[in-house]
């Protein structure tokens, strides 16, 4: 039995965690595989993604952490891993951290460690924390992997040659769910007609996310009397409650703030172009389920968004300022229809191609057997 391990702080919902659920339900179709799914929270229905969409080949396991300091779940974490006895242990997001006297206690147990930036490095490590990961990447204990080129890059920078392995992002195709009919009869009726452009964003509320570039573009549209709408699908942590009180409270009335949605797919397929406003992001799953859909993109150039989205995918703003991003818009709106359904199937194609969760779970396990 080969058993991988792979880790996230808790199922909150984020491209990060729903990578991980699909990387585990992947990996639990290969034959002789044994997939754990470890949280270091308790899992919260009311506030964490839905463990049906969890495999239930996979089994899931939680740690108990409470929030803050929390010394105990090292030991917690030293005491699964001596039970479990894995043969690689795959860690995402602050987990990382969390392992590091586990793999100090166990360092004659040759299990392979793995680790994935899903952020460029100095966005979603912080300074000590980044210096703590030098020191097991130099000394070949945990093996560093990157979700995009750009990305890769700010690895490279920061860690140097110890840094050499890039896997980009993939994620599982949009499709239909039992309640597609009730969904298109809803996004038609915030339609003005048949004609309305409908764009959607998928993202948490965020100033990373930076939704407010988009509504200023929305009110000019607004007063332009352009038939466009914006759905925004996404929740809201406690820290950006009040950045999300404050958009709703100044949205235009072609922005329909929609929520957290279990069945985002049919979204994506009553959907005409996928538009993300970020400052700066890794590679988002959003942008990977939409293009498995063939909803073209129109995005700021935001991390490794520009090693997909280009003229022949989609639409790339030239920076993330009110008018460059209008611009980009502006362009998608007024292209031609036979030119976007040349760049739906090109999208389509490179999906297909890259960005699968059946390719890059390959890519994983040959790793994982290297």
């Amino acid at each position: 039995m080969f058993k991988i391990v792979q880790m996230v702080p808790a199922l909150g919902w984020g491209g990060a965690q729903v990578f991980c659920i699909q990387l585990c339900n992947e990996l639990a179709n290969y034959p002789g595989y044994e997939v754990t799914l470890v949280c270091m929270y308790d899992h919260n229905p009311s506030v964490h993604l839905p463990l049906e969409l969890l495999d239930k080949r996979v089994k899931f396991r939680t740690l108990g952490k409470h929030s803050g300091p929390d010394f105990k779940i090292f030991s917690r974490i030293h005491k699964l891993l001596e039970e479990i006895k894995p043969d690689v242990v795959h860690t995402h997001l602050h987990t990382g951290y969390y392992c590091f006297l586990a793999y100090l206690k166990m360092k004659s147990r040759p299990f392979k460690k793995i680790h994935t930036f899903h952020n460029l490095v100095k966005k979603d490590i912080p300074w000590y924390g980044r210096r703590a990961y030098y020191y097991f990447f130099k000394n070949n204990i945990i093996h560093p992997v990157s979700i995009s080129e750009e990305v890769f890059k700010s690895a490279v920078k920061e860690f140097g040659t110890s840094v050499k392995t890039l896997i980009h992002n993939g994620s599982v195709a949009v499709e239909p769910s039992a309640a597609f009919q009730e969904v298109t009869a809803s996004v038609n009726k915030l339609k003005k007609n048949a004609a309305t452009k409908v764009l959607i964003n998928v993202a948490r509320i965020s100033k990373q996310k930076n939704q407010q570039l988009l509504l200023d573009c929305m009110k000019t549209f607004e007063t332009e009397n352009a038939n466009v709408i914006a759905l925004i699908l996404g929740d809201y942590t406690p820290d950006s409650k009040g950045l999300y009180e404050n958009l709703i409270q100044h949205k235009p009335g072609n922005v329909h703030f929609l929520g957290k949605i279990k069945n985002v797919g049919d979204y994506y397929l009553n959907a005409d172009a996928f538009v993300l406003s970020s400052v700066y992001e890794g590679l988002p799953i959003s942008l990977l389920e939409a293009i498995s859909a063939g909803v073209i993109p129109a995005c700021t150039p935001a991390g490794g968004v520009v090693n997909i989205v280009n003229g022949d995918t989609g639409f790339l703003s030239k920076d993330i300022s009110y008018n460059a991003y209008l611009d980009t818009l502006r362009q998608y709106l007024n292209t031609g229809k036979e030119e976007i359904e040349r760049m739906r199937m090109n999208c389509k194609k490179l999906y297909e191609k890259e960005y699968s969760m059946t390719s890059c779970a390959a890519r994983y396990n040959l790793l994982y057997k290297s």
